[in-house]
């Protein structure tokens, strides 16, 4: 059959032609974000642009189809982002994450009232599609538009309005990509950056905040230290150093809490590197003996924590060492190394280091699981369970001081704050809040590359002719501003007024904008993990405030 006569005979109004349409959009835009331009490349991003030039050339979707497809591929990839950051969220507002995050709100809300501004110039109900499109918001976006179409106040033009937010994004979504790439570029060059010196300055900070966790063999010379238990030395009890091994008439042996200290002892210490070095050098010596090479029946082993019964209780409750004879000498959180205290609680694919005799490594491997299929294997009811509290917490009316209506985080909002709760909470019973990297990953990116293919299409209909009038062209211009000026200040404002160290400070503008493109550009030209890490200590409050900031710019624009 002709290819013409087979197109005139397909069905492109029925479902699978539908989802053939937004598979083949999700596919070419796969493929053009793949593609690396001076060290950035667009990513997942790519699929919006494929999906404007599918909608374009006129391939659409059924809208009813669209829609669900829209709404549970941004469940998935919010649910999926909060349980990626929801571990490290407590932790991330704490100290100097504290001030990273009040920047990126300052920043996020900075460019809301911006765009409330230039709205005032621009047709109705753009100004969220403008912020959403130039921070490059996503769930902003799909919250918006929810407050536009449940609005009684819209008098039935919900959904035209909700279209109009989504041309806007998706004319002010391209620059918002590229600007944070340009706004790192511009303070490089604004404040002269050598990248080198940035890279030693921060070591010597990571050091300082952060000590690397050693490991020191000595030995005990000080007489007045001989005596003590291992459980009353003060020593140890305020430097959360940590004893995993003990030499003693040529014998080795794991230390216990009423091991009683005698000089000529030799111990393996493991702690952070200042606390180490004074603890070793006020009750003794360095040894020259490894204690390690020496034979006998402790072993070392690598275990994972997979079994659901020993988590969240603290390590003096498990007793390890008196009942297995067993000691855990390091933990692993997430890549951070962390001293094994007693109040310490174990939680779920934390990678410990035990140190003891083969019976009882035996013993401690039973009771943490150490099972890689589980810890490889995604677990489907509390992903859909989460779902469905997701859902719910998104539907919980908010009411906003000085706003005749009510806010609702949405289907955006809601999955990212349950699961950053239940990531925090760990598990109830054997239900087990965790999720593998790959499989995260995966769910994430497919959940992203639906909803960009979805919005997409919706909007690429004329969308050129659209673009290229003086309204497509004043959104273009307004959400450039919105994308360079609020978050070009505070940058600015981090690196003169409060000395930010710079390759901290490009990962705080790939974080404030939950931009991955100039993530990517940022780890380049650093070539260290320091971005990333910044990255990941802001982005969920930088998901979280678009989402309100979105939803009141769309109520602000039906008054």
């Amino acid at each position: 059959m002709p290819l013409s006569s087979l197109l005139k005979s397909f069905p492109f109004d029925s479902i699978p032609a539908g989802l053939a349409i937004l598979s083949l959009a999700v596919t070419i835009g796969l493929a053009i974000g793949a593609i690396r331009i001076r060290g950035v490349r667009l990513g997942v991003a790519g699929v919006l642009f494929a999906a404007l030039a599918f909608g374009q050339i006129g391939l659409s979707v059924d809208a009813k189809v669209l829609q669900f497809l829209r709404d549970f591929a941004l469940i998935l990839f919010m649910y999926t982002i909060g349980l990626q950051v929801g571990p490290g969220f407590v932790a991330s507002l704490r100290a100097e994450g504290l001030r990273l995050n009040l920047l990126a709100v300052a920043t996020l809300i900075l460019g809301a009232i911006l765009s409330w501004a230039i709205g005032h110039a621009l047709p109705r109900a753009t100004a969220p599609g403008v912020y959403a499109g130039a921070f490059t918001t996503t769930p902003g976006l799909a919250a918006a538009q929810e407050a536009l179409r449940r609005a009684p106040t819209a008098n039935g033009a919900g959904e035209e309005l909700a279209a109009r937010a989504g041309l806007a994004y998706s004319i002010t979504y391209p620059f918002g990509v590229v600007g944070p790439v340009l706004v790192i570029i511009a303070l490089r060059r604004v404040f002269g950056i050598k990248i080198a010196d940035e890279r030693k300055s921060l070591a010597a900070e990571e050091e300082k905040r952060r000590p690397p966790i050693e490991v020191v063999d000595f030995e005990v010379t000080e007489p007045t230290h001989a005596g003590h238990f291992l459980r009353d030395h003060p020593l140890l009890r305020e430097h959360g150093i940590v004893f995993s091994r003990m030499l003693r008439d040529n014998l080795v042996t794991v230390p216990t809490a009423d091991t009683k200290i005698q000089v000529g002892d030799i111990f393996r210490a493991v702690g952070p590197r200042p606390r180490l070095h004074h603890v070793v050098s006020t009750m003794g010596r360095r040894s020259d003996k490894n204690l390690g090479e020496i034979s006998g029946d402790i072993k070392r082993m690598d275990m994972v924590v997979t079994n659901p019964q020993v988590l969240r209780r603290p390590l003096r409750d498990l007793d390890l060492i008196r009942r297995t004879g067993v000691t855990i000498a390091r933990i692993t959180r997430a890549g951070i190394d962390l001293v094994p205290t007693a109040s310490l609680r174990l939680v779920f694919a934390d990678r410990v280091v035990v140190v003891g005799p083969e019976a009882g490594l035996k013993m401690v491997e039973s009771e943490l699981g150490n099972s890689v299929e589980n810890l490889n294997r995604p677990q489907l009811i509390p992903i859909f369970l989460g779902i469905v509290l997701g859902v719910i917490v998104g539907s919980i009316p908010i009411t906003m001081p000085g706003l005749n209506t009510t806010l609702r985080i949405g289907l955006a909002g809601g999955p990212l704050l349950a699961a950053i709760a239940l990531s925090q909470l760990g598990n109830i019973g054997s239900v087990v809040w965790y999720m593998p990297a790959a499989a995260n990953q995966l769910f994430r990116d497919f959940g992203l590359a639906v909803f960009l293919a979805c919005v997409g299409l919706q909007a690429g209909a004329n969308f050129l002719q659209r673009a290229g009038t003086a309204s497509g062209l004043a959104l273009l211009f307004a959400g450039a501003a919105v994308t360079l000026l609020p978050v070009f200040v505070a940058g600015i404002y981090c690196r003169q007024f409060l000395k930010m160290n710079f390759i901290t400070l490009s990962g705080w503008v790939a974080g404030a904008m939950t931009n991955s493109p100039s993530l990517l550009f940022a780890d380049e030209i650093a070539k260290s993990e320091s971005p990333a890490i910044t990255y990941a200590a802001i982005a969920p409050l930088a998901t979280l405030v678009p989402i309100i900031c979105s939803q009141i710019l769309a109520i602000i624009a039906l008054h």
